[in-house]
């Protein structure tokens, strides 16, 4: 689920601005959504975590969504999911881009109607200053490999952003720039020789790449390859995955934090030259962790308006251990 928002733009604020041109998707009247012009497509009660069901609208089967603490001061705004169920003997419903309410009640759906596709980082963005819904849609495979849809707030599809130089579009990050850019992340299986270390001389490894694509014109603006900065030996596991990038975001003065899952470590990049600036976590951390602070295969790692950064700690794999959202001092910007 994408973060709830207390910005200027709500998902509340960015449904009801939306125009009655696609309103075959908007679900309204019992479902809690505002008055919009268009059809409407009325539901029939759904048991726990079934599919819902809507007798204008058949051929939507969004997942039933069970709430098991009701809301109570949160954030304003709607709660963003990507469902991905499989096939019905694994979960029933489609997949897709689901808009809920508080009550776990959908307001806004989009069905992928490839089963063998998915879709993943739904979230609210803006594009040349106007709100837009962004997703990313591919093929299952065990690493991204598709492309991203902007969506107006008339529902309409104005670009469909795509890697440059022969790459495909990793699903884990698309970050829309006051630019009109778009920062993204790839993973490239490339040729690498490991005989140092007892591997192959000639072993596929995937590496983490981060383009800046120019949204109107697809042209590639920035391109930065983890090998060319990164060493295996930072990597916690075995050479193949070894960088698992999975979050880039612009930071205060410009330039990059990129987080590696396998390194446990999050990198600040110079967007000019690509050098690592510095590193937080991992092996080789520039910054002395304190008694007892520590984060490992972690995700979402973002620079907050009051210099702090915020980051999605997984915890230790196969160690029973619960996963947190952590707030680092970090001196350094």
């Amino acid at each position: 689920m994408s973060r709830k928002t207390g910005g200027k733009v709500t998902r509340r604020g960015f449904l009801e601005a939306m125009a009655g041109g696609a309103a075959w998707l908007a679900l309204g009247g019992s479902l809690g959504c505002e008055p919009s012009a268009g059809p409407r497509a009325s539901a029939s009660s759904v048991p726990r975590e079934r599919a819902w069901a809507f007798r204008t609208r058949p051929d939507l089967r969004p997942p039933g969504i069970r709430v098991t603490t009701p809301a109570g001061g949160v954030a304003p705004g709607y709660v963003f999911c990507a469902p991905k169920n499989g096939p019905d003997e694994v979960g029933p419903g489609q997949d897709g881009c689901l808009i809920l309410d508080n009550t776990g009640q959908p307001v806004w759906f989009r069905p992928l109607w490839r089963e063998d596709w998915d879709v993943m980082d739904f979230k609210l963005q803006r594009y040349r200053g106007e709100p837009v819904l962004t997703w990313w849609e591919g093929p299952h495979t065990g690493y991204g490999r598709g492309e991203f849809v902007i969506v107006d707030e008339a529902y309409r599809e104005v670009a469909r952003v795509r890697a440059g130089n022969s790459y495909e579009a990793d699903h884990h990050e698309f970050q829309i720039t006051d630019q009109g850019t778009a920062l993204f992340d790839i993973y490239g299986r490339t040729s690498a020789n490991l005989s140092s270390s007892g591997g192959p001389k000639d072993a596929t490894v995937l590496e983490g790449i981060v383009q800046e694509v120019d949204i109107e014109s697809g042209e590639v603006h920035f391109e930065w390859h983890s090998l060319e900065h990164v060493s295996l030996a930072e990597s916690y596991v075995k050479p193949y995955d070894y960088f698992h990038i999975n979050s880039v975001d612009v930071d205060r003065d410009g330039n990059l934090l990129i987080s590696s899952r396998t390194t446990c470590t999050v990198y600040k990049i110079d967007r000019n030259s690509g050098e690592v600036i510095w590193r937080l976590g991992g092996k080789k951390s520039d910054f002395e962790m304190g008694p007892g602070v520590r984060f490992a295969y972690q995700h979402d790692a973002r620079r907050q308006a009051d210099g702090t950064i915020t980051i999605f700690d997984n915890g230790n794999v196969n160690v029973v251990e619960q996963s947190r959202g952590i707030v680092t001092i970090q001196p350094g910007s």
